[in-house]
């Protein structure tokens, strides 16, 4: 295993006690278990693209506007999820699955696009399919997909691509 490799195992094993709250050892050694088992599954997530220094300032000046339309985007979502639960918004039968093109996006790309759908209240990432391009979603309210597609890609092109391609 490398250094790097090293330093990502037990980066995440010390976020996994932190998370559970203690450091003994058998929490530690089931924290570094479960590291080497997420870098097995999503092997892309430990490695970094190489990048120029001149690309890395610009992703990293865009970065603040990405998070903060993050932000507002899980608001947004939040009260239209409350909206829904306290009965001021009823959606019987509008839940559904869409599917939403992967597009231009790198792998990095689809993996903070799926990321950013799982984190937004109302819709959630269910599949990537590789093959057709396509990033399955489950939507809250999935009455007019061509919106939710058109959000989704709105999102990608404003913020996200600038970041993370």
């Amino acid at each position: 295993m490398s250094r790097r490799s090293a330093a990502h195992v037990l980066s995440l094993a010390l976020l996994y006690a932190l998370m559970v709250g203690s450091f003994h050892p058998v929490d530690l050694a089931l924290g570094a278990v479960l590291a080497l088992g997420v870098m097995r599954l999503f092997p892309m997530a430990g490695l970094p693209p190489v990048l120029s220094p001149r690309e890395h300032w610009r992703r990293t000046l865009h970065l603040p506007r990405f998070g903060w339309a993050l932000a507002v985007l899980v608001a947004k979502s939040c009260f239209q999820v409350l909206t829904v639960i306290f009965g001021h918004r009823d959606l019987t039968n509008r839940a559904g699955v869409v599917d939403v093109p992967m597009g231009e996006r790198t792998a990095r790309g689809v993996q903070v696009s799926s990321w950013v759908m799982s984190l937004s209240p109302g819709t959630v990432l269910l599949e990537l399919d590789w093959e057709k391009r396509v990033m399955r979603m489950h939507a809250l309210d999935a009455s007019d997909p061509e919106q939710l597609l058109r959000q989704q890609d709105d999102f990608y092109q404003r913020y996200q691509r600038a970041v993370f391609p």
